[in-house]
């Protein structure tokens, strides 16, 4: 059976997904940053500058699993280790 996990890191989602993308031999992770939404004039985000290279979005497949993966928006909260 096979189930679906969601981690969320501050700051280093790029480099865990690079390392299990290794670690478990899978095909190259396609990795969405927030940079790369595409613009929409009269709604910016904040801290834009600040975020552009965090992960927004980023997925592996591992053993018929599905991995999904998120750098937190600055400010927001998040529960380290768990």
């Amino acid at each position: 059976m096979a189930i679906d996990i969601f981690i969320t890191f501050k700051g280093n989602c790029r480099e865990a997904v690079e390392f299990y993308s290794e670690v478990f031999k899978t095909d190259k992770p396609q990795i969405m940053t927030y940079g790369d939404t595409p613009a929409q004039p009269g709604h910016e985000f904040p801290l834009f500058e600040q975020v552009k290279d965090l992960v927004m979005q980023a997925s592996l497949n591992i053993n018929e699993t599905t991995v999904m993966f998120q750098d937190v928006f600055p400010g927001m909260p998040i529960s380290i280790g768990n």
